[in-house]
């Protein structure tokens, strides 16, 4: 459906229906996006039609967030260590460039290209 056809209306309204009738907690629901944006927007909404603490424990966030969720929660299924970080590509050529301190411009060059 397009922009502006409800669907954030339609959700938010579901899970304050299925809250407030107590079929289930919110720590039992969760209401994944594909944005930021749009989970911002959500979480907004549900806040402003569920007052007080009736949200606690309500998910919603990205596909991304809840995957690194997933494995924050499993890190050792993963093969991760606790508290272990993800680098998006500007991160990445940052730490690169703190290791290689000192190192030739063309050496961090060359190391930002093997990521």
């Amino acid at each position: 459906a397009g922009a502006g056809s409800g669907k954030t209306r339609v959700i938010v309204e579901k899970i304050a229906h299925l809250i407030a009738t107590g079929r289930y907690p919110a720590k039992r629901i969760a209401a994944i996006t594909f944005t930021n944006k749009s989970a911002k927007e959500m979480r907004e909404r549900v806040a402003k039609r569920i007052r007080g603490d009736g949200a606690d424990g309500l998910t919603i966030c990205t596909f991304h967030a809840l995957g690194l969720k997933f494995l924050q929660i499993e890190h050792a299924a993963a093969g991760l260590k606790r508290g272990f970080s993800i680098f998006d590509s500007d991160d990445a050529a940052a730490q690169i460039k703190d290791l290689m301190h000192g190192a030739k411009p063309d050496a961090i060059e060359d190391a930002k290209n093997l990521i």
